[in-house]
């Protein structure tokens, strides 16, 4: 019975070491994660470019593809604030904040990836129409040494017209899947951001 008594602080005080070691671990490595975030969205946004189209759908799949990272970390800080309430309320706020403007931040993304497809569209094109306009100058006959049938023409600018269609589908299913996939990713972690914080303000 005595030995029986004397176990039961001694396990209590090993499982308080324990958490408030894992909490420790886990502060450290949520720190990690966010400032790695940071510095990759320093680096990734040099030089800043937002008025060109390409840099900016660039820069923001990259930070739809880091995002998780954040959230992990967010999590892993929050994981170790659970006890202290004034560092909880300010990892909640700040998990309210970013994932109200992640989710925002797709708009962006939809806007861009519209735009992209549009101008590749167009510039398929216009590149169409000036080979159609040099194949229409070439005459069979004019030039001896170049041998050119009426027949051959055509098959040429149906090939062409063949091959310009095939390119604007590809451009608009890399455009559709770039822009899912950026505005996926921006989403599921706004969400869960959201849930994070959520849950650090409730907490008593």
């Amino acid at each position: 019975m005595a030995s029986s008594s004397l176990s039961t602080p001694n396990s209590y005080t090993n499982s308080s070491s324990g958490t408030l070691y894992a909490r420790g671990i886990c502060r450290i490595i949520g720190v990690a994660c966010i400032i790695g975030f940071l510095l990759d969205v320093i680096v990734l946004s040099f030089p800043p470019n937002f008025g060109e189209l390409a840099w900016r759908m660039g820069f923001m799949q990259q930070i739809s593809d880091r995002s998780i990272i954040l959230l992990f970390g967010f999590g892993l800080m929050m994981a170790s604030a659970l006890d202290t309430r004034g560092l909880r309320k300010q990892i909640a706020t700040a998990c309210l904040i970013l994932g109200i403007i992640l989710p925002l931040s797709s708009v962006l993304v939809i806007r861009d990836a519209v735009t992209f497809q549009t101008i590749a569209v167009n510039n398929i094109s216009t590149q169409l129409e000036q080979a159609n306009k040099r194949l229409q100058e070439v005459q069979p006959g004019a030039d001896p040494k170049i041998k050119v049938t009426q027949e051959q023409l055509q098959q040429v600018a149906q090939q062409l017209t063949k091959s310009a269609e095939t390119a604007q589908q590809n451009a608009k299913t890399a455009s559709i899947k770039t822009g899912l996939s950026g505005v996926g990713n921006l989403l599921v972690v706004g969400l869960a951001m959201i849930g994070v914080g959520r849950y650090g303000m409730r907490r008593s």
